[in-house]
């Protein structure tokens, strides 16, 4: 990556007059007169109607941006079946149709946070380490430019190199691991081949900044759970939330559990969360749609309370448009990504911080 400067940030909203006719203080997002920018004549589609930045540390840091989306159009770490390659360009499209103003926490998310858009990841066809070796790179240049990252995937071998890259970039302090999915990703390798959508578990505890103590997961359920996943975790005593166990005690007190020990005595938090562990009534638009998982607005309760303590790394994967219904996958999971970062915005304003 090169070390060059460019523009500060700034938000033109892609409006019927054109995008460079509504420059104001008074013409977009706190107006009373007129709708927030999001709503758009089309143009090039980014997260949320944010800036282009490139994805370069100085040029990060030259726009003020504290939270940089990027896309991985990825889906050849997969075992199951394909289509995740496209999630990044069906959650982009999703934003599209929502303000980046969320009036249920009085913020609106782009200014907050300065957004930016880094682009796609780009990828080595046929080679999932090479692949892996630019998603480390993209990620840690948006780190080392001071933001935060919204990941969108691709497929669930995405954490393996993007946890590194949060590694790494915290090597001289722990962090945490918190692993949302119907399956337990957990394999030690998957035929003999390490780096899958099926390891991503067992990679974590890898690292050597990660402690098991600090990585747990939840919502596994039904029987593309093999048994050399679930041993890993009773091997290595770590903590294991099941989808009955979500059921029976409530997704609130589960959800703050996990993140409540990834927490713990750690400098930062790696969140990943597979789109399967919702229901497939909800979530049909992914590579492994299960039945008897987390509902759409339970969905939207976990992504509310992880805003309450954050991550460094907010990941949504195996998101899947090739198989959704009337968009309904694709705008849920862009849901969880703005209520996330709404929860997120009205804690930090309320203990009086900056993004």
């Amino acid at each position: 990556m090169s070390d060059s400067t460019t523009q500060a940030w700034s938000f033109t909203p892609h409006q019927h007059r054109g995008p460079g006719a509504a420059t104001g203080p008074d013409d977009h997002i706190y107006s009373p007169k007129r709708h927030n920018g999001a709503f758009k004549a089309g143009g090039i589609k980014t997260f949320m109607g944010a800036p282009y930045c490139p994805p370069e540390r100085a040029a990060v840091r030259g726009m003020g941006a504290k939270l940089c989306f990027l896309g991985v159009p990825w889906d050849q770490g997969q075992v199951v079946r394909a289509g995740a390659s496209t999630g990044p360009a069906g959650l982009r499209e999703a934003s599209t149709q929502y303000f980046p103003y969320m009036f249920e926490y009085d913020v609106d998310l782009l200014t907050f946070f300065r957004v930016v858009d880094c682009g796609d990841i780009p990828f080595i066809t046929g080679s999932n380490d090479r692949t892996h070796e630019y998603i480390y790179d993209y990620v840690s240049e948006c780190l080392h430019g001071g933001a935060k990252v919204v990941l969108c995937g691709g497929d669930h071998s995405v954490p393996i190199p993007a946890a590194h890259a949060l590694s790494d970039f915290h090597k001289n302090a722990r962090i945490g691991y918190v692993h949302i999915d119907c399956h337990l990703d957990s394999v030690p390798d998957w035929g003999g081949i390490r780096n899958t959508n099926g390891s991503g578990v067992s990679r974590a505890l890898d690292l050597p900044n990660c402690d098991r103590s600090n990585i747990v997961h939840m919502g596994s359920r039904n029987g593309l759970n093999p048994k050399d996943a679930m041993d890993f975790y009773v091997d290595n005593d770590i903590r294991l939330i099941m989808m009955q166990e979500v059921i029976e005690r409530g997704v609130a007190a589960c959800t703050r559990e996990i993140f409540e020990r990834a927490g713990r005595g750690t400098e930062a938090i790696y969140c990943s969360w597979d789109t399967d562990s919702l229901d497939s009534s909800c979530m049909p638009g992914t590579t492994a749609p299960e039945c008897f998982g987390i509902k759409a607005r339970e969905a939207i309760q976990i992504a509310r309370i992880a805003g309450t303590y954050g991550a460094d790394i907010f990941e949504i994967s195996e998101l899947c448009p090739l198989f959704d219904v009337s968009q309904m996958s694709a705008k849920l999971a862009c849901c969880l990504a703005y209520h996330y970062l709404g929860s997120r915005a009205k804690t930090l304003r309320e203990q009086g911080k900056e993004a």
